[in-house]
This record gives C-alpha cells, sequence and structure tokens, in this order.
C-alpha cells in the first residue's frame, strides 16, 4: 500500500565546533543549515491532509530553533568554559559528543518523534498520537552536504 509524503522545511543559522576533527572544523565556524521533517501516513486525516504545516511547525520549529545563533560543541571540549562564561545563553552543549550534522540530525528526530507519540491539540491544530509517521530529518550543512537520520 501506497504512503502519503510531506515535507517542512526550517532554516537556522547555527555554529559548531567539532573538538575530535583532525582539520580545520574543530574550530568555531557555522552553517546556513536546512532542517527538513519528512511525516508520511497511510492515510490522510479529515482535511485530507497527512498533517497540517502549521501543526509540524508548532510541533518542532522551537526546538529546531535553538540552534538558530547558537554554537554546539562537545561537553568534553577544551573551550567549553570559556565559551559559556563569554556568552553563556549561546551555547548548546552534547554530552560526550561532537555536535555534527549527523548528530544534530538525530537529536531533531527523536525530539519531533517524541512529539508525535504524544500527539498535539495547540491553537486549532491537531496531530492525533501515533497516526502520523516521522520517516526522517535530513540537515543540510553546505549547498552540496547533508545527513540525515530516519526509521
Amino acid at each position: 500500500m501506497g504512503r502519503y509524503r510531506v515535507c517542512k522545511s526550517f532554516t537556522v543559522e547555527s555554529g559548531h565546533m567539532l573538538s575530535k576533527h583532525p582539520g580545520s572544523c574543530r574550530y568555531p565556524h557555522g552553517h546556513t543549515r536546512v532542517v527538513e521533517v519528512v511525516l508520511s501516513a497511510e492515510e490522510l486525516d479529515s482535511n485530507d491532509m497527512v498533517v497540517d504545516f502549521k501543526a509540524i511547525k508548532l510541533l518542532c520549529q522551537e526546538h529546531i530553533e535553538r540552534y538558530d545563533h547558537r554554537m554546539a560543541l562537545n561537553s568534553n571540549d577544551p573551550l567549553l568554559d570559556a565559551m559559556q562564561s563569554v556568552h553563556p545563553d549561546s551555547v548548546l552543549v552534547f554530552e560526550n559528543q561532537d555536535p555534527t550534522t549527523e548528530v544534530v540530525a538525530r537529536e531533531i528526530f527523536d525530539y519531533v518523534s517524541n512529539g508525535l507519540r504524544e500527539g498535539l491539540d495547540r491553537d486549532g491544530y491537531r496531530i492525533e498520537p501515533g497516526r502520523v509517521l516521522l520517516e526522517r530529518v535530513r540537515v543540510t550543512e553546505t549547498p552540496s552536504s547533508w545527513a540525515e537520520y530516519r526509521v
């Protein structure tokens, strides 16, 4: 049986430092990241949709926007304390792992997946718990590079 599929994209300006990287990616740098959230369902809802795009936005935009104009670092990065002391609200810490694009894709996937299991009922928009499947989250790092996490 076929499935209907929709995608909602978000764009954030985010930085990271990859302390395990042997090259220049271990230094602070940033990307214009496009985050694609792809959802599917076997049947359309009562509005003839997989899910309303606004509902997807309500479910995950705030979480994804945490990355905007923030610097993501490994909790073991030697510069973490210095970065937090200068700009405490601008740092996102990843416990014991570098915030690679693959790790970011998985982190966002887990958040959205949990939200879909719980469902959404906000501002007149609804996602029934468990009705919609999160197929993948793709995070574009550069125009020629992306990583994704999928079921």
